[in-house]
């Protein structure tokens, strides 16, 4: 089993192909929104709403990856992780395609009952494609997606059941997590997920659009934590060698002290991030499952 790149994820099906020209557009005739802006009040009274995980206790599992890990999983284009041990269970992003999402899940042993919230980073279909088949196992979720989702997305989450909430400002999602809010990029809009711990911000990026340094400066800059992991697609995958030891620098700069590049990050800039971080490098692919043992 070998990693998926991009080219041949398109070659495969058309889905993934919408999804990404969909996105060349400049973002106001894509959404008709740009970033929220925030303020220092806002983030005091945010923060203060929220408690302090025990970064022992989180556990993310990675369902859907184009790279490989667990050779009893399929590998596919596209991105979905289960993060457990925190005041609810959450799943992040839904994959590409519904049926291998659900085959490697029960093969995963994951009970998606137990899923309390779906956090979905962007309207690309290999981030949603599975999420109506999980909305027919686990209705009872509430939904957060960015405010320029489409009506179309909307819809069918009312239909399943679910209850939708729209990101535009760093929001609250749960006891111990919060979202960047929406975030504007020239492919598209964007946010991502900021778990609180004991011993720093753990950071989950569907594909980073927006940049994955810009991502960390306003994580940095809501939760006043310095950053312990930063895990997912970081769209670096037709980047030059220059430009990604350039962000891997910048990363470094910031105190990012785990680093877990996968999905759209690219073999050359896991590479590179191998290099750089040592054991501060977590090696990542469908099945790998990521614990305190990793990056504590």
């Amino acid at each position: 089993m070998k990693q998926i790149t991009r080219r041949e994820a398109m070659i495969q099906g058309g889905s993934v192909i919408a999804g990404a020209t969909a996105g060349l557009t400049f973002p106001p005739l894509l959404s008709g929104c740009v970033s929220e802006k925030y303020d220092n009040a806002d983030c005091e009274n945010l923060l203060a709403q929220m408690t302090v995980a025990k970064a022992e206790a989180v556990r993310m599992s990675i369902l859907y990856d184009n790279n490989p890990w667990d050779k009893a999983l399929q590998s596919d284009w596209g991105f979905s992780c289960l993060i457990e041990g925190l005041d609810q269970t959450i799943l992040f992003d839904t994959g590409r395609y519904d049926s291998l999402l659900m085959e490697n899940i029960e093969k995963t042993g994951t009970n998606l009952r137990q899923v309390k919230t779906i956090f979905l980073s962007h309207e690309h279909h290999d981030h949603i494609g599975g999420l109506s088949k999980v909305l027919d196992v686990r209705s009872d979720v509430t939904v957060y997606f960015p405010k320029s989702f489409s009506s179309g997305i909307r819809k069918s989450i009312r239909k399943a059941g679910a209850q939708g909430s729209e990101v535009g400002s760093p929001l609250k999602i749960s006891e111990n997590t919060l979202s960047t809010g929406e975030m504007r990029s020239f492919v598209k809009n964007e946010h991502s997920l900021l778990i609180l711990t004991d011993r720093g911000v753990i950071l989950i990026t569907g594909c980073a659009h927006p940049g994955i340094v810009s991502i960390l400066e306003r994580a940095k800059a809501i939760s006043r934590q310095d950053i312990l992991l930063v895990i997912g697609g970081f769209h670096l995958f037709s980047d030059s060698d220059s430009g990604i030891r350039k962000i891997i620098s910048q990363l470094k700069e910031l105190g990012v002290r785990y680093v877990a590049p996968t999905h759209c990050s690219g073999p050359e800039a896991r590479q590179l991030f191998a290099e750089a971080y040592g054991s501060g490098y977590i090696k990542c692919g469908v099945g790998r499952v990521i614990t305190s043992e990793d990056f504590c």
